[in-house]
C-alpha cells in the first residue's frame, strides 16, 4: 500500500474525487479515492477510474482546500 504524498485528480464511476492511497494487487491494482461530491472514501479497481487532468473541474477548490476536505 502507497500513501499518495499529492493528491490525484480522478474520474471514477461515482463521480469526480482524488486519490489518496493506491494499492497494488496480485490481479488488480487498486485506488482509494475521496469523492468531491460527498466526501466518501471508495475503493476502485484501476480499470474504474482514469486520472483526469482539471482537478478543480468547476468545483474551484484549490489543492489546499481539498485537503482540509479530506482531512
Amino acid at each position: 500500500m502507497l500513501q499518495l504524498t499529492e493528491l490525484i485528480p480522478m474520474d471514477t464511476p461515482l463521480g469526480f474525487g482524488h486519490a489518496i492511497i493506491f494499492q497494488p494487487g496480485e490481479h488488480d491494482n487498486y485506488w482509494t479515492v475521496v469523492i468531491a461530491s460527498s466526501c466518501a472514501i471508495v475503493d476502485f479497481p484501476q480499470s474504474e477510474v482514469r486520472a483526469c487532468r482539471n482537478y478543480t473541474r468547476g468545483w474551484k477548490l484549490s489543492t489546499a482546500e481539498m485537503k482540509d476536505i479530506i482531512k
